[in-house]
């Protein structure tokens, strides 16, 4: 079975965090010496906002996106999306299934110990499959170690994804309006189920975060407009979850 690229989003300037994650790999193949015939990680150098190379992005954030979130996306949450849109795009690239992580997880016992996970993610005829999640919400499960979510759970830690997600993904990621995990949450949107394999395969490492937001006082015709969006969103999530649910 040909290997797995695992691909971690990790910034130049962020040393700590890469050996971190280095130790992390070595633990990994030590305790499951099986997976280093299933899985080949590589580091993916990241967008940074630090140093304005999100704004090679520029195109997918015209002025009106911020009307739909209430205020304008940060230069390191348009960082992390471009980061992530990247990556999508060398999911298609590859033509094979990705795993995608961030820099800041812990490997789960559950990965740790079991050796046929990974083939039972390849198995699964799941195109988009979260390895965690950040709020524990109502899930409903599948089967054995798959569950199905219609919230917004968050989180962009770790996911496995297949090609056919990866070209979704970036069909409706045309313009960035919200975070990047709060996008991927809108499966009546994107039209990719949010599956979730539980026990979670992956821990947050409780690090300090690159990400900040921007926050902005809304005049009234911007929180008009908000409400208009957000109807039309919810309206999309109704008809969506009764279709699937």
């Amino acid at each position: 079975m040909e290997k797995v690229k695992v691909f971690i989003i990790n910034l130049e300037r962020s040393e700590d965090r890469k050996n971190f994650m280095q130790e992390q790999i070595q633990k990994l193949f030590t305790c499951n010496p099986n997976l280093k015939d299933l899985l080949e990680f590589e580091f993916f150098r990241a967008i940074d906002g630090s140093k304005n190379e999100h704004l090679k992005f520029k195109s997918h954030s015209p002025w009106w996106c911020q009307l739909v979130l209430g205020r304008e996306l940060s230069d390191s949450e348009k960082s992390c999306f471009a980061s992530h849109y990247s990556l999508w795009k060398k999911c298609q690239e590859l033509n094979s299934p990705i795993i995608i992580l961030e820099d800041d997880i812990i490997f789960s016992d559950e990965l740790l110990n079991n050796s046929n996970i990974i083939e039972k993610l390849l198995n699964s005829n799941y195109e988009y499959i979260r390895l965690h999640y950040s709020f524990d919400k109502k899930i409903y499960q599948i089967n054995n170690n798959f569950f199905k979510s219609f919230e917004n759970i968050s989180s962009t830690l770790g996911y496995f994804l297949h090609p056919s997600a990866a070209i979704k993904f970036t069909n409706k990621a045309k313009y960035w309006f919200k975070p990047v995990d709060d996008y991927m949450d809108m499966y009546y949107y994107n039209k990719i189920q949010n599956i979730i394999y539980k026990p979670f395969l992956l821990n947050l490492n409780h690090v300090e975060t690159t990400i900040t937001q921007r926050k902005k006082k809304l005049n009234i015709p911007s929180k008009i407009i908000r409400k208009i969006t957000r109807f039309y969103f919810l309206t999309l999530r109704f008809i969506f979850t009764k279709k699937y649910h």
